[in-house]
């Protein structure tokens, strides 16, 4: 045999032994980049979503995160609370979470607005120009409702809380009427500030939210 063929038949030798282990490698590769692709859930708020006071693991979003992917699983939830944030940052930071590309966006915008005095009317003007945002970059949405405690007045707590409501309904974008619900009040579950939950309120905040995502996202993530 010549010197020319006895490399052949080497080569050939080596391509039959790899082979099977390069299309392996690639299958493992794209089987690797599939399982960790996910389905991309961010909430955007202030100090109440970001966890003030608690850790961040202890903060609904990741408490929230835990109980989709028991149910099932394939979830991330970004959380983009910022504490002290008020609505009228709210297109400016969904501008850098563009780049999350996220699947939902929830929107838990208002509360320093509303401790703050800020008028309803320009917190109204914030959180439509937040959804309409989301609406343009064809990221789904919704909102939770929040209020304000009610030594603000009743007028002014009654506009503050008519925001979400009217806005999801002009929308027809998915509403959680509050987002404290069974929180709110309840000293067990809330700091000593009486405004951020406690460990326990934040629990309760993340399975208020887990129900109703339920029904939002089950056939999206079948189809993702």
């Amino acid at each position: 045999m010549t010197k020319i063929g006895r490399r052949r038949l080497s080569l050939r030798a080596l391509l039959a032994f790899f082979l099977p282990f390069m299309g392996y490698g690639l299958y493992g590769i794209y089987a690797q980049t599939t399982a960790t692709k996910h389905f991309k859930i961010l909430i955007l708020g202030d100090s109440l979503t970001e966890g003030y006071g608690v850790e961040k693991d202890d903060a609904f979003p990741a408490r929230l995160e835990t109980l989709m992917n028991a149910w099932r699983p394939g979830f991330q939830v970004l959380n983009g609370g910022s504490s002290g944030s008020t609505s009228a940052s709210g297109v400016r930071r969904l501008q850098w979470y563009a780049k999350a590309a996220p699947d939902l966006v929830i929107l838990a915008l208002g509360s320093n607005d509303g401790l703050r005095g800020v008028q309803p009317s320009d917190t109204r003007k914030n959180v439509e120009a937040a959804l309409l945002f989301c609406r343009q970059k064809h990221w789904r949405v919704a909102l939770v409702g929040l209020k304000v405690p009610p030594n603000y007045g009743a007028e002014f707590s009654a506009d503050f809380a008519r925001i979400f409501p009217e806005l999801a309904t002009k929308y027809q974008t998915p509403l959680l009427p509050f987002l404290l619900a069974g929180v709110a009040g309840e000293p067990a579950l809330n700091q000593a500030d009486g405004i951020h939950p406690n460990e326990k309120g934040h629990a309760v905040v993340a399975a208020t939210l887990f129900q109703f995502l339920k029904p939002l996202v089950a056939d999206s993530v079948a189809q993702h």
